[in-house]
């Protein structure tokens, strides 16, 4: 079995020697850029990955495979972080505590998932279902946003207009 090494990008410094399972995994995860310096044994120099790739098999173990839905790893974080975000202020009175951990679970999900970039083809259609969840909760966290933007921009528009026409104070507890 050949040595696989790859130029880090950002460090341009050499990492190896990994099998090739490891290194095709890194590139299909994006941790290896296509542009990126691969060798090997039996190369005469260092060629771009995306070439190195191209002509790849499967690597061990992945065979009948296929890669997770794009777009699920995103919408997985987003509603995590969203979940943990929107869970601190009703944690401080108890009722949120199950929003934090649910977050937490999601983003340690996420995590997972790095680790496992390729699932069985009958696995498909959940892993699908469930980008379709996230993206709902996604949208839906999104729309809350916009909302929540909109509807202060309004009570503040109406309160600079009551407070400059003089009708209406602004606090009940402030005096005219």
């Amino acid at each position: 079995m050949a040595s696989w090494y790859y130029v880090i990008s950002k460090t341009r410094e050499k990492s190896g020697p990994h099998d090739e399972a490891f290194v095709r995994a890194k590139f299909i995860a994006g941790e290896i850029a296509p542009a990126a310096l691969v060798w090997h044994d039996g190369l005469a120099n260092w060629i771009p990955a995306r070439e190195a790739f191209a002509a790849l098999k499967s690597p061990a173990g992945t065979e009948g495979k296929v890669p997770l839905p794009d777009g699920l790893r995103g919408w997985m974080t987003f509603v995590g972080v969203m979940t943990i975000l929107s869970a601190i202020f009703p944690s401080l009175v108890l009722y949120g505590l199950p929003m934090l951990l649910a977050g937490i679970a999601v983003i340690g999900a996420r995590a997972a998932l790095d680790r496992a970039p390729f699932v069985s083809p009958d696995l498909v259609p959940f892993f699908a279902k469930l980008k379709t969840f996230f993206c709902c909760w996604g949208w839906m966290f999104i729309l809350v946003i916009f909302l929540t933007i909109l509807f202060l921009l309004a009570y503040a528009g109406l309160a600079l207009w009551t407070a400059s026409s003089g009708q209406i104070p602004l606090h009940p507890f402030s005096t005219p």
